[in-house]
This record gives C-alpha cells, structure tokens and sequence, in this order.
C-alpha cells in the first residue's frame, strides 16, 4: 500500500519520446542483460518527512523463464539513468532517491505474488547521477 502523497507519470507529464515514450507505449527497450522491459508505471512518492522518492515500475516477461538476479542485475543502472532521471528532469521532478522495479508480470503496487519474480534496487541521485544504495 501506498504512503504519503503520490504523483502518477500523467498527473508529472513525463515525456513521451525516445526511449521512455518506447518503454511507455509498451514496445520496451533492449537492456546489457539482453531481455526486454517495457514502463508499467512511474510515480513520485512523497514520504512522511518531506523526502521524494521516485518508482519506477518495470516489466520483463524473460524474468518468468529462468532470468535470475546476476542476469539483470546491470540492467537497473540503465534503467535509472537513461529513463527514470530523464523523465524526472523533464518533469522538472526533484527526487532523493529513485527506486526501479523489474517483475516478470504486472502487478498493482504493493501485491504480493509468491507465483512472480520480482527484484528491486534503489538509486541515491548525487550530481545528476544514480548511485546504488544497500538496503
């Protein structure tokens, strides 16, 4: 379940050409992994401390046929900083962090699906760059 205020892609106007507006109208884009994720949504959430934290919801169908973690792994920095900062810039979007999510099939935002694979990573912006955070 969502908390705190969210923002949708619409309500942001990201926009919708070159690669994100590929990803956005479902087509995808190729990855270093080799497989293909296409945007199932991106929103900024607004956290109880003021923070901003963008998601960006992924779906790659390969990820259901064997496409494990270490596979995809480069994949997240990609998606970061060729769409998510992009997107959030030309949305005039200020975010702390940037939260990227790959599954192998849509699901609604906080379910649960013991049948589905899904993996995450977080991303701290620093001078316009993603840089990976352990959590």
């Amino acid at each position: 379940m969502r908390t705190g205020a969210v923002v949708s892609v619409a309500a942001l106007g990201f926009a919708l050409s070159g690669i994100a507006g590929l990803a956005l109208a479902g087509t995808g884009v190729v990855l270093p992994s080799g497989l293909e994720a296409g945007l199932l949504e991106g929103f900024v959430e607004v956290q109880p401390d003021g923070a901003r934290w963008a998601r960006f919801r992924y779906v790659m169908p390969a990820l259901a046929e064997g496409g494990d973690f270490d596979r995809v792994q480069d994949d997240f920095i990609v998606l970061c900083e060729t769409q998510a900062l992009p997107m959030l810039s030309d949305a005039g979007e200020d975010v702390s962090q940037i939260i990227v999510s790959l599954m192998d099939k849509p699901l609604e935002f906080g379910q649960s699906d013991s049948g589905s694979v899904q993996y995450f990573e977080i991303f701290a912006i620093r001078e316009g760059r993603c840089i990976w955070e352990e959590f």
